[in-house]
């Protein structure tokens, strides 16, 4: 079964940066959960890049709040009650599957964006 560490978060795990390992080119990749304003965490992202006098280019944010549907909302609800959570599972798993040609293509053009191959 997929490890789906996002689905299981609570409401106080909003602002959580969670670790999804490195992809194919060994780029580190998070997540970051974030209610409300997302575009507040371009905003802090961009003033800390500055701040810390790093280069904007190493940091690429993806919205990918295009692949949301009802059944990933479900998932994650559910997720987050123990007893509930394997249904959640099922949900999210449904909820993907429906979206992943969005998924996909998202990925691909931010890894074109990037230069990567493959």
């Amino acid at each position: 079964m997929w490890r789906l560490p996002f689905l299981s978060l609570k409401k106080s795990g909003n602002g959580k940066i969670i670790s999804l390992g490195e992809d194919g080119q060994g780029n580190k990749v998070y997540a970051l959960s974030v209610k409300g304003d997302g575009e507040m965490v371009y905003r802090l992202i961009a003033s800390f890049l500055e701040i810390s006098n790093l280069p904007a280019n190493r940091l690429y944010l993806v919205d990918n709040c295009a692949g949301d549907n009802i059944f990933l909302w479900a998932g994650g609800i559910f997720c987050r009650s123990a007893l509930l959570a394997p249904l959640g599972r099922l949900l999210a798993m449904a909820g993907i599957k429906k979206k992943y040609r969005v998924i996909s293509q998202m990925v691909s053009r931010q890894k074109a964006g990037m230069g990567c191959t493959g």
